[in-house]
């Protein structure tokens, strides 16, 4: 490690301070945020936002910190890192409550830790919060049934409604385009088909058999027209 390289201890104490009144000021109440001095760990705790999240103080000893937190363990080692990351990892507050940590050690030029900055999360309450919500959307949901104002279903077309609605749209196609002589009747047949295909029909099953019967011609003189169609957009 390049010992000309060091933090001055105190000021980065200072800066991390104002950080955490920064930032705890916005933090969901869910979220605590805790700056620790580990050159006096007898009342580490320097700052603290959302302190009832752990029930700790500023001036609190770093003993009244997390249950089973590997962060202790992690403070006391010596690495070349001048910051190093603990992200994401579970501990359990003195009255054992479950919280997700996440730690950054802040070290001097000989690797030993001098401060930390964690957040500690009790996602308790959110999780009982989904369930609140997840509970009322389903009360919602059954009442909705049972209700007389509920929504209906929309109501799908039945068979008969589907087949009376391409019967018109094929008779009023074939209406407007009515054919005399072969090449008035192709040209006839084309119109129907297109007036057919803007309504949609060759969408719905058995389209192509039923404008075929309307027309007089097989169903893949049908598909002809429709290809001719579409080189003529083309």
């Amino acid at each position: 490690m390049n010992p000309s390289f060091f933090f001055d201890e105190d000021a980065v104490l200072a800066l991390l301070q104002a950080t955490v009144r920064v930032v705890g000021s916005v933090l969901p109440g869910n979220a605590e945020l805790v700056l620790h001095d580990l050159r006096q760990p007898e009342y580490s705790i320097a700052e603290i936002a959302n302190a009832h999240v752990s029930g700790r103080k500023k001036g609190d000893s770093v003993l009244a910190g997390m249950r089973a937190d590997k962060a202790f363990s992690a403070a006391l080692e010596e690495k070349r890192e001048r910051v190093s990351l603990l992200l994401d990892y579970p501990t359990f507050s003195c009255e054992g409550t479950a919280l997700r940590s996440s730690t950054a050690f802040y070290r001097d030029s000989h690797g030993r830790a001098f401060a930390a900055l964690c957040i500690n999360v009790d996602n308790a309450g959110v999780l009982d919060a989904i369930g609140v919500l997840r509970r009322l959307v389903g009360d919602a949901t059954d009442a909705a049934a049972h209700s007389p104002q509920a929504i209906e279903p929309a109501v799908e077309p039945s068979l008969g409604n589907i087949e009376s609605l391409m019967g018109e749209i094929i008779k009023g196609a074939t209406e407007q385009s009515p054919g005399d002589g072969r090449a008035n009747t192709k040209r006839a047949n084309l119109l129907a088909v297109q007036h057919m295909q803007e309504k949609g029909i060759f969408l719905i099953k058995g389209g192509v058999e039923k404008a075929a019967a309307a027309l007089g011609v097989t169903r893949y003189t049908i598909y002809n027209y429709l290809d001719e169609l579409k080189g003529m957009e083309g």
